[in-house]
């Protein structure tokens, strides 16, 4: 797929994750790309240009995607002066904190024939591909427990940034509205939370039963705590487990527990970067113009993930 001469990305902000993972691949796969940070500015390995101003680099900028990875309270904002520009649009997660929100910046996309995305792509890597085919009919799924850990963030961290719209439903929400909506086609009959918040109303910690009629999703989302990333799916006939599911690394191979109950097997997935098979399914989509293929999963994960601080 040639996409290096038609498609430029202007990255507004510079986070943790846009230097580890999006310009690493920018560069690697020869993407165009500029960057505007208000906080950084010293030169950025492969940027074709930089700017420290967010206004100026929306309306000076070249380039046709906008891809915004700013803290979650600025999302909404420059998000809808990048399609009122005329950009296509790529969000971190969540794409927005607010209900009604993300209604109002596909309005403005349909209108204007653009594209909008949400930046969850953990389900893209090899890993998922596997479990998935794992499952086999999702049908015989029986239940699906799901831990999902970071130590607690340091006191400046936006995670823990009320001002910034951190917290646990913010930042690993967007985890499990996707694994409900691809797992679970049914609606839930039963929904058991339990949200613990820290001194400052910040929610810190998710505790989830989801009950339907034939399965049952049990999930711990939380900060505080030693590091945990996995999944265990019980089927009629097997048993599946995973670690680093939500996170999955790109350089390294990660394993996969299968137990039919007659034997175990450990499989090895390859090396994989999935937020590169992710952005070239974006790419794709533009190309032939599907620019509402990810409109319906981001308004059913929004109403769900805002469900959950309801």
């Amino acid at each position: 797929m040639i996409i290096n001469k038609k498609y430029k990305v202007l990255l507004l902000g510079y986070s943790n994750i846009a230097k580890k993972r999006y310009i690493n691949t920018f560069v690697k796969k020869k993407i165009p790309f500029c960057v505007a940070s208000k906080s950084f500015n010293k030169k950025i390995k492969g940027a074709y240009k930089q700017f420290d101003n967010y206004n100026d680099a929306i309306k000076f900028s070249d380039a046709n995607i906008v891809f915004i990875s700013l803290p979650n309270s600025l999302h909404y904002y420059w998000s809808k002066q990048a399609l009122l520009n005329g950009y296509h649009l790529i969000v971190d997660k969540p794409i927005t904190v607010k209900r009604g929100q993300l209604k109002k910046l596909i309005n403005i996309a349909k209108k204007k024939n653009l594209l909008i995305s949400e930046a969850t792509y953990f389900n893209y890597h090899k890993q998922f591909e596997f479990i998935r085919k794992e499952c086999g009919n999702f049908n015989n799924i029986q239940q699906i427990l799901v831990n999902f850990t970071i130590p607690m963030p340091k006191k400046s961290s936006l995670l823990l940034s009320k001002k910034f719209n951190g917290g646990v439903i913010m930042d690993m929400g967007p985890y499990v509205s996707s694994i409900k909506r691809i797992f679970f086609k049914d609606r839930y009959i039963k929904k058991y939370l339990i949200l613990k918040k820290n001194l400052f109303g910040l929610i810190i910690s998710l505790d989830i039963i989801l009950k339907f009629e034939t399965k049952i999703f049990i999930g711990t989302f939380k900060f505080g705590g030693d590091y945990k990333n996995n999944i265990f799916i019980k089927c009629k006939n097997k048993s599946i487990e995973a670690d680093r599911l939500f996170s999955p690394p790109d350089d390294k191979i990660l394993r996969i527990k299968v137990d039919t109950l007659e034997k175990i097997k450990i499989f090895n997935i390859k090396k994989h970067n999935c937020f590169q098979d992710y952005f070239f399914e974006v790419l794709k989509n533009l190309k032939y113009k599907n620019f509402d293929y990810y409109n319906r999963r981001m308004i059913e994960d929004e109403n769900f993930r805002l469900k959950l601080i309801k």
